[in-house]
């Protein structure tokens, strides 16, 4: 086993870590969890609200994670809308924890990209999107590359707030910086580009630095390995998939 003494460091919640977390002890590796979000409700559910109210007038729905998804849904449950109407509702997924999130609450997924950037995502749907209404419930630091490639595919594209996303409290700066700084973790994972935005601001620029050259980076997309690079770090290791076995599986390649 490539992985055999390897520890793995895991940003993602407690919640969604489990699947990492057995593929990199199947592969004799040793996970730590260290969340780098934590996520609330938006200030306001006034637009979101507003977009439940029109629900029946998408065509389309697209969700890029699972907070998206309980933050939607949780809030539809609260505004009374019946779950026969969610069964109607034509979802794409982004990722299979997301498509098994959606899954879980009733939402029939119509799409799982291979690939998550708004221009592959834009070419899975085709030409089906040109004057479709897509809503996107989405974090409040989300980037404008989906909704933009949407709308250069011919589509009339809405976005909603329905979580906030920030660095959880209970992290000891200090502590953490030192362990990562040191090489205690062999790699760094993240599957969003808000835990690498989160990741940085713990970081002063000298500690960045000092941890570039003791750990490796891997991550799940395009997108957060743009963010990781904005860091001033180098990606060594991008998933092929969307997904959490992906990752894994990609670590233990490099190391092979």
């Amino acid at each position: 086993m490539t992985m055999r003494n390897r520890k793995i460091l895991i940003t993602r919640q407690h919640e969604q870590a489990g699947e990492m977390i057995r593929e990199v002890e199947f592969r004799g590796g040793t996970a730590v969890v260290v969340p780098m979000i934590a996520t609330g409700p938006p200030r306001t559910w006034t637009e979101c609200d507003a977009a439940i109210g029109r629900l029946r007038t998408f065509d389309v729905l697209v969700f890029t994670s699972a907070n998206g998804v309980e933050g939607f849904v949780g809030r539809t449950r609260i505004l009374g809308v019946p779950a026969a109407s969610l069964a109607q509702v034509r979802a794409v997924a982004v990722g299979e924890v997301t498509a098994s999130a959606l899954a879980g609450n009733g939402v029939p997924v119509i799409l799982v990209p291979e690939k998550f950037a708004g221009a592959s995502l834009a070419a899975a749907l085709g030409d089906s999107l040109a004057g479709k209404r897509v809503l996107i419930p989405r974090g409040d630091i989300a980037r404008e590359t989906l909704p933009d490639a949407l709308r250069g595919a011919g589509a009339i594209v809405e976005t909603v707030t329905v979580y906030v996303t920030s660095v959880p409290e209970c992290i000891d700066r200090g502590s953490f910086v030192h362990r990562v700084v040191s090489g205690e973790f062999d790699v760094v994972t993240f599957a969003s580009p808000s835990a690498a935005a989160n990741f940085g601001t713990l970081f002063h620029a000298e500690e960045l630095r000092a941890a570039s050259g003791r750990t490796r980076i891997a991550v799940i997309g395009p997108s957060t390995a743009d963010a990781v690079r904005a860091l001033g770090l180098a990606v060594d290791i991008i998933a092929p998939e969307s997904t959490a076995c992906a990752l894994v599986r990609s670590i233990d390649e490099y190391y092979s």
